[in-house]
């Protein structure tokens, strides 16, 4: 394609992947005069291709878009690229997609006639610019017939001054700036005037060096060199803002460092994206000669010949509410409103989460799987009548041994959630999860943490026990408010944090210890304990049939012989569609006797803690009245599950069951280390420990935990157990104090 006498000759074929229809080999000649009568004459006649969906059969699209937008004082116009079609339509999407510089600014000049001759009451009338944006139907499946989205990685010097889709999340948002369309220019010697039209993007104005105006006259002054001046109150400015767009999560290989590309936005794409926002762009791969707001004085050395590269946004369209939601097609709602309606669907969605991990009676990975679902599909968001905002989304902690799987749920929580992100507690900071004032030759700018970058999904935290304590608090307001407050560097703003927390970690001591109590081996805040729906001890226990069984299965699946055992009942990829649906779909509300059995259960489970606590048995692990809200949250996804707008006894009973077994059992952990259920004998034996210890450590002075062990079981005659209980029983109370690398000391 070039340019020559004012013709643009179009002389390639569009690849399939342009998705417009074949054109023969032959030259097309459209000079600008074509391009806008053809243009014009789209934009006039052409009507929806079918009834239904957002106007009907025989409705002009284009025409009654245009002039309700003009009516409303919107200055612009969206087309669908792929409406062009047959002859002149064809010519021009082809044309549009390889050389969209050239034609973009011929099309606005067109939509200013087609004002003129719709909407400007006389003549006189001076029109305003139009914008021009497009849009484009996208589909990851097929190449053909719809745009198949560019990666930015795929983004390559080929790519340059074409038209692309690309998708991505933004990561940094820079405040709007105003930036000269048309410039006017006045000579200060002669006065003679002159405009400058600026194109888009990051490219500046080359102002004339000499005045041309009294050549004509005979005149012996001329003017000076560099005599315009530019007249600021007769310029026309737009408003143009620069996004940082990240290629998404799901689309990083593995090993590779996430790529980002500027993208440039101008006029009423302003201000529709914060961080966190997911969005699709088509817009002009552009290699400029200077860097956004960078001027490089190039003056004495050439032409540089090293492009700063970015899209010149074309049109934007943003996931709805800052979320991703997959598209689900009309065969797929009938099959996905025929599986609601299934009475164990809920049983099916259950078998289908991480269906490689084996359980067994004796421990709780049924009731984590159940969990997991729990929390992909999610509670309902309220919006009080006074603003306050309730969170639908569920947190959940897994505690446990290594070797237990925690991590697999992590993974495959990651793979099933449209919306996703994975990191790990020792390499995370505050700022990685939340958010991170950046500093440029601009000025400070915000770029989103993990948590933001989740906005609408889930927060994989991995090794939550290896976090720093100081990292931990910062994501306490994203837990609960679901924001995240920023007041730094004169920057103060608030960014959504609409995310579930699911995470694994281990005990104190590495695994846990059925001698010790919960509260001392979660070392972990209380703030922190109460913001999670559900906390999970997963125990590696020691039993043999169990064992055999897990040891059976584990062999089987690295030699390939249980896909049947692994197969879920629904494959993950629909699993995906299928939560995806429901999330958007549905917004259950807890009824009127449904709540009442949970206030009832909340009332005794709060009077039997008040117990616990007179009798000085406090466990560590909260029970408040965020408990109950989560009870409501996880019956509301029970409901979510099969679809049903109102929450039956049911639901409510699941999930009190599963509320029991995993955070109510977990604070119940600590009776038995506490003394209780133990014989007589034993309790006797507990106390002369006790004595023991008193006598062999004397106060202030220090011993090692082993050592102090060790010589209760072969001095003291004290079983092994017994003597663990006594040592801990003396930490706890106070009368000894556990230093650091396994040391103890005795209070003064």
């Amino acid at each position: 394609m070039f340019k020559n006498d004012g013709v643009i000759h179009v002389l390639e074929n569009p690849e399939a992947e342009l998705g417009v229809g074949d054109i023969s080999s032959m030259d097309v000649d459209l000079k600008p005069d074509t391009v806008r009568q053809k243009f014009k004459k789209f934009v006039k006649e052409y009507k929806y291709s079918a009834e239904g969906g957002d106007g009907h059969f025989g409705t002009l699209k284009y025409r009654d878009q245009f002039m309700r937008n003009c009516e409303k004082g919107l200055y612009k116009l969206e087309i669908n690229l792929n409406d062009f079609t047959h002859d002149d339509g064809e010519v021009l999407a082809h044309a549009l997609w390889q050389k969209p510089t050239e034609f973009v600014p011929l099309c606005e000049e067109a939509l200013v006639q087609l004002y003129k001759e719709l909407c400007a009451k006389d003549e006189s009338e001076k029109a305003p610019h139009i914008q021009l944006q497009f849009k484009v139907d996208i589909d990851l499946e097929s190449t053909f017939g719809t745009r198949k989205p560019t990666m930015i990685r795929e983004l390559i010097a080929d790519r340059v001054e074409e038209l692309v889709v690309i998708q991505g999340i933004v990561t940094s948002a820079k405040k709007s700036r105003h930036k000269a369309r048309k410039l006017f220019l006045k000579c200060s010697n002669c006065e003679n005037v002159k405009e400058i039209n600026i194109n888009y993007g990051f490219c500046s104005a080359h102002i004339p060096a000499s005045c041309e105006g009294n050549k004509l006259a005979a005149q012996l002054d001329r003017c000076p060199p560099g005599p315009f001046q530019i007249v600021g109150e007769r310029c026309e400015f737009i408003d143009e803002q620069t996004l940082k767009l990240q290629e998404l999560p799901e689309h990083v290989p593995i090993g590779e460092m996430p790529r980002s590309v500027d993208l440039c936005v101008n006029e009423h794409m302003v201000d529709i994206a914060t961080p966190g926002t997911r969005l699709t762009c088509i817009g002009i791969y552009v290699a400029t000669e200077q860097a956004a707001g960078n001027s490089m004085n190039s003056r004495g050395r050439g032409t540089n010949t090293v492009k700063y590269s970015y899209i010149q946004a074309l049109g934007v369209e943003t996931a709805s509410g800052g979320n991703a939601e997959l598209k689900v097609s009309s065969e797929e709602e009938e099959k996905f409103e025929t599986m609601a309606k299934d009475p164990k669907i809920r049983e099916k969605i259950w078998k289908s989460i991480a269906p490689a991990i084996k359980s067994s009676p004796k421990d709780c990975i049924d009731d984590v799987k159940k969990a997991v679902a729990c929390l992909l599909f999610g509670g309902s968001r309220k919006l009080l009548a006074d603003g306050t905002r309730m969170r639908g989304d569920i947190n959940v902690l897994m505690l446990g041994d290594p070797g237990t799987a925690k991590s697999q749920f992590l993974k495959f929580a990651e793979k099933a959630a449209p919306v996703a992100v994975y990191t790990s507690g020792k390499g995370s900071s505050a700022a990685g999860l939340t958010a991170a004032i950046t500093k440029d030759q601009n000025g400070f700018s915000l770029e989103g943490g993990a948590m933001v970058l989740a906005d609408g999904g889930i927060v994989c935290i991995d090794e939550f026990d290896k976090m720093d304590p100081k990292d931990r608090v910062a994501i306490h307001e994203a837990m609960e408010q679901q924001t995240i407050s920023i007041a730094k560097a004169g920057i103060t703003t608030m960014l959504n944090t609409r995310c579930s927390v699911l995470a694994a970690a281990n005990p104190r001591f590495g695994t846990y210890d059925d001698l010790a109590s919960t509260s001392e081996q979660m070392d972990f805040e209380t703030t922190i304990l109460s913001r999670f729906d559900m906390m999970f001890l997963v125990r590696d226990v020691r039993d043999p049939e169990r064992d055999y069984n897990l040891a059976k299965h584990l062999v089987g699946l690295h030699k390939g012989e249980v896909l049947h055992e692994t197969s879920a009942e629904i494959p993950i990829a629909e699993l995906r569609k299928y939560l995806s649906y429901c999330r958007s779909r549905c917004e259950p509300r807890i009824t009127n006797e449904a709540s009442e059995i949970l206030a009832n259960h909340y009332i005794s489970i709060r009077k039997s803690m008040k117990e616990e606590k007179e009798a000085g048995r406090d466990n560590g692990i909260p029970i408040t009245v965020r408990q109950l809200e989560a009870i409501v949250r996880m019956s509301e996804s029970m409901a979510k599950m099969e679809l049903k707008d109102d929450v039956e006894l049911d639901h409510v009973e699941e999930a009190l069951r599963l509320f029991t077994v995993s955070t109510l059992d977990s604070a119940n952990k600590d009776r038995a280390a506490l003394g209780e259920h133990l014989s007589p004998e034993d309790a006797d034996s507990l106390r002369q420990a006790e004595e023991q210890i008193r006598r062999r450590v004397a106060r202030g002075s220090r011993i090692s935990k082993m050592q102090l062990e060790s010589w209760l079981v072969s001095a003291g005659g004290v079983e092994d157990r017994l003597a663990r209980r006594a040592i801990n029983t003396l930490v706890r109370q106070g009368e000894l104090i556990e230093k650091s690398g396994m040391t103890l000391q005795r209070a003064n």
